[in-house]
């Protein structure tokens, strides 16, 4: 049987969840039934790992502006030039104009891949009206739109109007077996300096509003009032990462700032407890990662969140923007007596029902369903 020739249209070539989900396809897909190419907008992290993994990339520079037709007639000519069976993109812009390209193209099956809710996009209030618009107005174009939570595939019906029925929830997922520090959690202690009898809470992400940082730099305060047992670990880069620096020495908070790490697994394993403060979520890898270590979490109730986070069994969901129910959470599981068990309760979830072969395997299946029905319709 010929492999059914698939692109990818990717948003960034960053390090952030859209980036993440493109390469673990990369790593997972049946290269038997599929070939994969991905178009990118510009060099970047995701080129080098999809490169090494002997995918080709295309550059199409769609985030150069927001209207640009030049990109649309170059999108449409590579469309043309690979010839996919399907083509699947990421992101609002890229879905966007990957549908419209794809069907001038002639690309009989259209996909489009919905990682958070365009309502939470960090955007201007009209640039955010103009993706909604953009959104409503070109849906109808896709076979299919991915969700990568329940709670995605809800706000694309409710929010949207959506039809429910061409929306399809295939969970992010990791392999938990993999992802492993490669150090022990005493060598990675040893070189950030933690002051011995300091529980590490980490936290990690893109430093943008998204994320919510201020937040923890908020709760991180509450809590250096009252005790002085916590050493901060932040990991990330971006943005705002100066004007966080600066908040938390405003704050008095001791955060130890390591930016950007490709040895993230070795920063999450050494970690007491792992955050995530964010404003808004699709279902977040770092969030799966953390868990898949055995590490209780505290974490926002936005987006899918709640689909990973059992309340009270793999760790503690709190309100989004509040700093008091953020210090008080973090600082009941630091204390909690049954706080390995809450890791470990969070390591078995993460095994059973958010793994990359799941997540791959949905992926392929809502491939063959649409073929299936491509292959009908043309018969």
């Amino acid at each position: 049987m010929t492999p059914v020739a698939l692109v990818h249209v990717a948003e960034s070539t960053g390090w952030a969840g859209g980036e993440r989900y493109l390469l673990a396809l990369a790593t997972e897909l049946d290269r038997k039934r599929f070939t994969l190419s991905v178009i990118v907008p510009d060099d970047g992290p995701l080129v080098d790992r999809l490169h090494a993994l002997d995918v080709e990339t295309w550059r199409v520079p769609l985030n150069a502006r927001l209207v640009s037709p030049g990109a649309f007639v170059a999108l449409v000519r590579a469309l043309q030039s690979l010839r996919p069976g399907i083509v699947q993109s990421h992101g609002a812009r890229s879905n966007v104009y990957t549908r419209l390209a794809a069907r001038c193209a002639g690309v009989p099956i259209v996909l489009s891949t919905v990682h958070n809710s365009l309502f939470d996009y960090e955007v201007g209030g009209w640039r955010r009206s103009l993706y909604v618009l953009a959104e409503r107005l070109t849906s109808p174009l896709a076979n299919r739109i991915v969700s990568v939570s329940q709670a995605i595939a809800r706000d694309l019906v409710e929010r949207y109007r959506i039809d429910a029925a061409r929306t399809v929830v295939v969970h992010n997922g990791i392999d938990a077996w993999a992802f492993r520090p490669a150090r022990d959690r005493a060598a990675v202690r040893a070189e950030l300096r933690v002051p011995a009898g300091r529980r590490v809470v980490v936290m990690a992400g893109r430093m943008t509003p998204q994320k919510g940082w201020d937040v923890l730099l908020e709760a991180a305060a509450r809590l250096a009032s009252v005790r002085d047992d916590i050493f901060w670990l932040l990991v990330g880069d971006g943005p705002l990462r100066p004007a966080l620096t600066r908040r938390a020495g405003e704050l008095g908070v001791r955060a130890c700032f390591v930016g950007a790490r490709a040895d993230i697994a070795d920063m999450l394993g050494c970690a007491d407890v792992v955050v995530l403060a964010s404003r808004s979520e699709g279902l977040p890898f770092t969030l799966l990662e953390a868990m898949a270590l055995g590490k209780p979490v505290v974490a926002t109730r936005v987006g899918g969140v709640p689909e990973v986070v059992e309340d009270g069994r793999s760790g503690r969901l709190v309100p989004r923007e509040d700093p008091a129910a953020l210090a008080s959470a973090v600082a009941a599981v630091l204390d909690a007596p049954d706080a390995a068990a809450m890791g470990a309760h969070g390591r078995a979830r993460v095994e059973s029902a958010f793994t990359l072969h799941a997540m791959v395997r949905g992926l392929e299946r809502v491939y063959a369903s649409e073929l299936h029905a491509h292959a009908g319709v043309t018969a």
